[in-house]
């Protein structure tokens, strides 16, 4: 299921993207915290895990949280999601290399 979701999300954001989607677009949103020591630690369990993870975006989404969320609001929670991954995995991956 949640990966039709996903699926779902990334259809609708390629015809945004191809001019073929006009809709209303509701600013109700909320936003993820950049000091979440949580989310950083579960970020570092999957870097450290020795097999390699398919789906960690996943893994760090608030299930309870997306069911509450309307089709606009699930979008970009999973894209703030996705940056925030990627923003904290590199500053660990910075911090390993020094």
């Amino acid at each position: 299921m949640r990966n039709d979701i996903l699926k779902n999300f990334a259809l609708r954001a390629k015809k945004k993207l191809l001019g073929n989607v006009k809709e209303k677009v509701s600013v109700r949103f909320k936003t993820i915290s950049t000091d979440d020591d949580a989310f950083k630690e579960k970020v570092e369990y999957l870097l450290s895990k020795d097999e390699e993870i398919f789906n960690p975006i996943h893994f760090l989404m608030d299930e309870k949280l997306m069911k509450n969320l309307d089709e606009p609001s699930k979008e970009r929670y999973l894209f703030s999601t996705i940056d925030k991954y990627n923003r904290i995995k590199n500053e660990i991956l910075e911090e390993k290399s020094c």
